[in-house]
């Protein structure tokens, strides 16, 4: 069968490359590469590394990284977190200066943290010793995508996986609501009249699902996506950076319908939901339609897990203004201190080189950041022509700064997060609690 590969994207310029190709602080200084790379020097050493816990990382655990023991000799430890918890672990082991880790993989959002903090290195060093790296590794990506995740001129994480968010449903509870499959809701004014047709808590089918959970600011994620289709952004039409803005006319009416989607048509709670509780109430046909990143799709149309695999269908949501698709972008870097940093960079290399972008790309379960992956044959056999058509409209209109970009951006989240998880909790109502946190982003802003 066919998956449905989500190839999501940081940068709207960095996706266009899906478009063309598819119709993409420690004081120690080890990681400096103080020496030439040769393979000998390498053999017998460990990496450790730590990967948020998905579908994709799990089968570069379990298939990948032996391959590469066995390739190179280096031992590879490898640690997997889910992605609620995978702010706050980062936080406590590269702070802590523990040197627990030689790798990580992080999200675009959590760069300019990491790097402010000290905690990573820049890989140019890497990047420009042809005995380490050669010139074919960097010509798989997309030079514009590259250039997107630089901070101050230097590459901090190579780009393992790319995004934009959709809108995935189910084909049959579509049609039993006398709603016509082939032309799904598009705008969250739609979105919302849909879900109310479609929930029916007497059959056990919820009308919508996604993220309500606090944990990882994973209910966050959901809000910033419905509010960027509502015309809600960081930066203003000038440019500048605006982070209070939780009680704008476009936040209000986003956290009106984000409540009335979990609450009224969501499944009993949903709000202690997570990315993965919502793909399995897809999968059991417990939900009728979810926003979410593509990286999380695929899983939908494997018959061995999901109940509605080929009863899916997937859409490009339409928003105000441009620019109104949440994009993202997952990558690997390098833990500064780290005693291995040669080794660890051939890790780092290897997951994101052309072989492994290939086999994941195939087996449904990753959304590879490489554009060289795409024109692989075998690669565009894989792809469903639906999904196709729904990322190409979506990538037109990615936002590469959904979440803020700046190393305050996961206290904006948690005060976001908070405020959305007492509204859902009926502990507070919208007015009270977005005020409170627009209140607290202020502070944080100072």
């Amino acid at each position: 069968m066919r998956h449905h590969k989500a190839v999501l994207r940081g940068t709207a310029i960095a996706l266009t490359a899906f478009t063309a190709v598819a119709l993409s602080g420690c004081s120690g200084q080890a990681s400096s590469s103080s020496a030439t790379y040769s393979p000998d020097n390498v053999k017998g050493q460990t990496v450790n590394i730590l990967m948020i816990d998905t579908g994709s990382t799990k089968e570069l655990k379990d298939v990948y990284v032996p391959k590469f023991e066995e390739q190179t000799g280096i031992k590879v430890n490898v640690e997997l977190v889910p992605e609620a918890g995978m702010d706050a672990k980062l936080a406590l082991s590269l702070g802590s200066g523990s040197n627990q880790y030689d790798v990580i993989e992080a999200g675009a959002k959590n760069l300019p943290t990491l790097v402010a903090s000290q905690w990573i290195s820049p890989l140019d060093s890497y990047l420009g010793d042809a005995t380490a790296t050669p010139a074919s590794y960097t010509a798989g990506f997309q030079p514009s995508l590259l250039k997107s995740l630089e901070n101050d001129g230097k590459s901090y994480t190579m780009p393992y996986q790319v995004g934009a968010d959709l809108l995935y449903y189910n084909k049959s509870m579509f049609t039993a609501a006398g709603l016509d499959p082939a032309n799904p809701p598009h705008t969250m004014t739609d979105i919302v009249a849909a879900a109310q047709k479609l929930n029916k808590p007497d059959q056990g089918q919820a009308g919508f699902v996604g993220r309500g959970t606090r944990e990882g600011n994973e209910n966050s994620f959901s809000w910033i996506m419905m509010w960027l289709l509502n015309g809600g952004r960081w930066l203003g039409d000038d440019g500048n950076a605006k982070y209070d803005v939780l009680t704008t006319p476009e936040a209000i009416t986003t956290t009106e319908q984000y409540k009335k989607l979990m609450v009224d048509y969501g499944p009993a709670g949903s709000a202690n939901y997570g990315y993965v509780e919502a793909q399995s109430a897809m999968q059991q046909g417990k939900a009728a339609m979810w926003i979410d990143g593509a990286p999380v799709g695929p899983p939908l149309e494997d018959p061995s897990a999901s109940k509605i695999a080929g009863d899916v269908g997937y859409s490009a949501l339409s928003g105000e203004g441009d620019n109104y698709i949440a994009g993202a972008v997952w990558g690997f870097s390098m833990v500064k201190g780290t005693k291995v940093d040669q080794a660890a960079w051939q890790l780092i290399k290897y997951l994101t080189d052309e072989n492994v972008a290939v086999g994941q790309a195939v087996s449904g379960k990753s959304s590879p950041a490489r554009s060289d992956v795409l024109e692989n044959p075998d690669v565009q056999k894989a792809y469903n022509p639906e999904y196709l058509a729904a990322i190409k409209d979506a990538i037109g209109h990615a936002n590469s700064v959904y979440s803020p970009v700046i190393p305050q951006g996961t206290q904006i989240r948690g005060a976001l997060s908070l405020a959305l998880s007492k509204i859902l909790s009926d502990q507070s109502d919208i007015e009270t609690s977005m005020n409170e946190a627009n209140d607290e982003v202020k502070k944080i802003v100072q």
